[in-house]
């Protein structure tokens, strides 16, 4: 059993930003044609990951490998990553390690390889289970792929969350629950659901703007949410955050850290970090990412604030800011309203030395009065109908 070192806990987010190809409405810092980077990348990683040992002042109680598509990438560089955390860093005992990965890349062979390098949860982007929804957003794979892979997964983990994306394309209501219910035939144990974001700069945005595809209207949308959340519940998933939802004992460790502004650090190129109030991500391009970390990979220090100083001082971050109390108190709020067990008042008092009532409560009479509120002991939380309301109550905190 670890010993009480859990204030000390940090989440590590690996950053690969390798894909086959890019899906239409993706907006994360992922690449395409790249392949040819992949070995001098992996290394750069690692020589990140030895600048940031942390052996005496903080435990790694979760990992998350995400991108882009790691699971694209040899198994054997995802096995080299892994080591070299564990040779930099003090590890928990039940940490969780999860391994994004894309349904076409599945194997038993390759199930095998990532169980054996410690891998204990994978999250699979499933997304759709309609193939003409699945090909105009430019996925690789096809349904019966998706199923095959994840019934191969489960023979393999115990720890399984499959992404979903509602409002796509040439959805409807009727083939989105299809692809929800055959999704819960096969039981995973976690299922985050996504309503589609037209981000702009997208490819699906040019499309749109060109009106060669239409997408979910608000109403189409907030209905697909409400059947999932009621389908959901009824096969004993818990709602833990408005688009995420668990069997008992499955929430997701580390995404509940950026959901409760516990610390992290992300590694690799467009990676974010939030760590000692301050807030900070890597330089995007995987190409200036690597000669950049050649200029920094042999200084040694010790303390987390030098490390990051350093980092900004040899121009290593595309953002940096140092979190006002102001900010951290609106992200605080907005983040705990999101989360089923909705805002601590005796946290909050005690992390801000503030009395949230006298601050906030007259702003969020009306929302209690139209049961879009509740009380919960000593928890403000979004009742079920309130969850559609979720941006709507989190601006009455704004100033």
């Amino acid at each position: 059993m670890d010993t009480k070192l859990e204030k000390n806990n940090l989440g590590l987010y690996i950053h690969i930003p390798f894909c086959h190809t890019k899906c239409t409405y993706c907006d994360f810092n992922t690449y395409s044609g790249l392949e040819h980077l992949i070995d001098d990348f992996s290394n750069s990683i690692c020589d990140e990951i030895e600048f940031w040992a942390l052996h005496d002042s903080y435990r790694i109680n979760s990992i998350f490998i995400g991108g882009g598509t790691p699971s694209y990438i040899d198994a054997e560089i995802l096995n080299k990553i892994i080591k070299i955390i564990k040779n930099n860093f003090d590890l928990s005992k039940n940490i969780e390690i999860t391994l994004e990965i894309n349904p076409e890349d599945v194997t038993n062979h390759k199930a095998s390889l990532w169980k054996n390098m410690g891998i204990n949860r994978c999250s699979i982007g499933i997304q759709s289970l309609n193939d003409e929804e699945l090909k105009i957003i430019n996925r690789r794979h096809s349904s019966s792929k998706a199923l095959s892979s994840m019934k191969i997964l489960k023979e393999h983990f115990e720890n399984i969350s499959v992404d979903l994306i509602y409002g796509l394309p040439k959805q409807n209501i009727e083939s989105y629950i299809h692809t929800l219910e055959k999704i819960i035939e096969i039981n995973p144990d976690h299922i985050s659901a996504y309503s589609l974001q037209v981000e702009k700069g997208t490819y699906l945005d040019k499309q749109v703007l060109r009106h060669e595809v239409i997408v979910a209207n608000d109403d189409d949308s907030a209905e697909m949410y409400k059947r999932t959340h009621k389908i959901l519940k009824k096969y004993n998933y818990l709602n833990y955050e408005i688009s995420n939802w668990a069997k008992k004992g499955f929430y997701s460790e580390h995404n509940l850290k950026y959901w409760k502004l516990d610390p992290y650090i992300g590694i690799g190129p467009g990676a974010h970090s939030y760590i000692d109030k301050k807030r900070f991500s890597v330089i995007k391009s995987p190409k200036r990412y690597i000669s950049t970390i050649k200029n920094i990979k042999q200084k040694k220090i010790f303390k987390i604030n030098e490390k990051i100083q350093f980092l900004k001082l040899n121009s290593f971050f595309d953002v940096y800011e140092e979190q006002s109390n102001k900010n951290e108190i609106l992200e605080y709020l907005m983040l705990s309203l999101r989360l089923d067990e909705g805002i601590n008042l005796n946290e909050f008092n005690r992390r801000f030395k503030l009395d949230f009532n006298s601050l906030y409560l007259n702003k969020l009479q009306i929302y209690f009065k139209n049961n879009i509120l509740q009380k919960n002991n000593n928890f403000y939380k979004l009742t079920e109908k309130g969850k559609l309301f979720a941006n709507e109550v989190a601006n009455n905190f704004v100033d």
